[in-house]
């Protein structure tokens, strides 16, 4: 009696577990859909898998269930032109890399960084003034503002020196001047001319032409900004750079891109005191121009961007290699870019022209959301102090422009990060031809205005007739979209 007690109780214990253990296992979670294998793919521009394979896989290590297949690309026209073809066709990667001047144009390519991740106006708290006004734009589908784009560094285009030259002819101030006016003098105590083929011993900077400068365009677009030109009407339909007037100091009206191009091309005419640059001081068929006539200390000063400092030192090993005499690297010295007026005395905020790659999402991909969260990761302060220490391009963030600031060669750049603008451009090549073909035709004799107006012409015939600002759009954290009318007075730098 007892043994079938026992037995029915254990009999029932049993089936209790078993009924218990089922519900248990039914009533569990089920699996985080974290845990779910997501695959992303991530195409950039210029950046060797050193550089970003430990950032993936330091994301990949406390994300188990991503993994990002990353590929390098070194030839923008081609990295751009298959970007296009595979997204047109509903393929290509998840994110990828783009030109802040890319975005405006593109917008609907991309999906946007959701607001709860980051809105535009934590993105304008955290990265700098140019980049929330290039990568903030409003979303086609609701008409929202959203971030587009989150960017690893920022550039801009700064002023090389060779050191040993100012201290030769410039020993007492050692280092470029600090506005246009002053910098032509400069030029005029550097340039040493001669009766040899190229007529210049040595030059005082290069400036002036199309042909033989590696960044003509980006220096007048710089200027063009620096003169505060308005380079497109409000809703980006139709350029009108070449109808603004802004009064100057001699109480005149002038235009601020033909002052621009006054300026930039005054270096390349045999007329002007600051006549320096000529076709004959760099092949323009070389893909060096006039970095290699600054390697030999042909040229005190040359525009680039801060790649171009481990360019230089690169040329100037090829060159020593081939028993030609070379400037001493540690020689190179960076400046921050002369302005119109001087930042001393002047309340007008300085100009810079910025231009960089923004990491984003394409519309096309399955997983945003993962790909935009790596993202976050990726333009971490951490992350980024990792990044900008091997690649030394200037950060993008706010909370790491002071340190960056103290950087002898790179300083400078982190310095210009703040007062640097930008415009967006709607066929690079096709805008770099028009202007090219604006310089030259200065240098043979049409007048500036002229010139800016058939470059106008030519350029407002590229745009969409709708414009790339939808009308009335909403004003954006960060800054405004840079098309508005000046009503700053500029100084005419002298003649």
């Amino acid at each position: 009696m007892n043994i079938k007690r026992l037995s029915a109780v254990l009999l029932l214990v049993t089936m209790s577990s078993t009924i218990l253990g089922g519900c248990i296992q039914k009533d569990k979670p089920a699996p985080n859909a974290n845990s779910k294998q997501i695959k992303l793919v991530y195409y950039k521009l210029f950046d060797n898998e050193d550089v970003i394979q430990p950032l993936i896989s330091q994301y990949q290590a406390t994300h188990p269930n991503v993994s990002i297949t990353y590929r390098k690309f070194v030839d923008p026209v081609e990295y751009q032109k298959l970007l296009l073809n595979e997204l047109a066709e509903g393929q290509g990667p998840d994110l990828f890399s783009a030109p802040n001047s890319w975005f405006l144009k593109n917008v609907k390519k991309i999906e946007p960084l959701p607001l709860n991740k980051m809105n535009p106006q934590q993105f304008d708290q955290t990265f700098v003034n140019v980049a929330s006004k290039d990568l903030v734009l409003a979303d086609p589908t609701d008409g929202q503002n959203k971030v587009f784009g989150l960017p690893l560094t920022v550039d801009t285009l700064a002023l090389y020196y060779n050191k040993a030259l100012y201290e030769d002819a410039l020993p007492s101030s050692g280092r470029p001047a600090t506005t246009w006016d002053a910098l032509k003098e400069d030029v005029f105590q550097l340039t040493k001319k001669d009766n040899s083929f190229e007529r210049f011993k040595v030059s005082g900077i290069a400036m002036g032409r199309s042909d033989n400068i590696a960044r003509a365009v980006d220096i007048l677009y710089m200027l063009m900004l620096q003169f505060k030109s308005q380079f497109y009407n409000s809703n980006v339909s139709k350029a009108t750079f070449a109808e603004q007037q802004i009064m100057s100091n001699t109480g005149f009206g002038v235009n601020p891109a033909v002052e621009a191009m006054r300026l930039y091309t005054s270096f390349a005419l045999s007329n002007q005191k600051n006549y320096s640059w000529n076709n004959y001081l760099a092949d323009s068929a070389s893909n060096v121009k006039d970095m290699e006539t600054f390697a030999k200390g042909k040229v005190a000063m040359v525009f680039g961007y801060s790649y171009l400092y481990e360019q230089i030192k690169a040329e100037i090993k090829d060159l020593k290699d081939k028993g030609v005499q070379t400037i001493d690297p540690n020689n190179i010295r960076v400046s921050v870019v002369p302005q119109v007026q001087d930042p001393a005395t002047s309340q007008d905020k300085r100009g810079a022209l910025a231009s960089y790659y923004a990491e984003t999402v394409a519309r096309t991909s399955q997983h945003s959301q993962e790909a935009w969260d790596f993202l976050m990761f990726l333009s971490s302060k951490n992350s980024l102090q990792v990044y900008n220490q091997k690649t030394h391009r200037p950060t993008s963030r706010r909370d790491l422009i002071n340190e960056q600031k103290t950087d002898v060669i790179y300083g400078p750049f982190a310095e210009q990060i703040g007062f640097a603008d930008s415009f967006p451009i709607y066929d690079e090549q096709a805008y770099s031809d028009i202007f090219s073909k604006a310089i030259d035709s200065v240098l043979n004799t049409v007048d500036p205005s002229e010139a800016m107006k058939i470059a106008q012409e030519a350029i407002s015939k590229l745009l969409p007739t709708g414009g790339l600002i939808p009308k009335n759009p909403t004003p954006k954290a960060g800054g405004s979209t840079g098309t508005q009318q000046s009503n700053s007075k500029i100084t005419t730098p002298t003649k």
